[in-house]
């Protein structure tokens, strides 16, 4: 469950991440984090796929119940 919530802030992260930067703006600077330009050319798919990687650790919220 707690992969599921970190993975998830951290994929809606990366989304807003894009949306801004295609917009023109730096989410990094704005909450005063500044990252080299190579990292910050690349640092919403890097938060987006370990999002999701995190995320998928969670596994499913299914229990396993053994059918008759």
């Amino acid at each position: 469950m707690v992969f599921r919530i970190l993975g998830s802030i951290l994929l809606l992260w990366g989304i807003a991440d894009l949306v801004i930067g295609l917009q023109g703006g730096d989410l990094w600077a704005q909450v005063g984090i500044t990252l080299p330009d190579i990292v910050w050319s690349y640092s919403h798919y890097i938060a987006i796929i370990g999002g999701a990687f995190i995320f998928s650790l969670g596994g499913s919220d299914t229990k396993d119940v053994p059918q008759e």
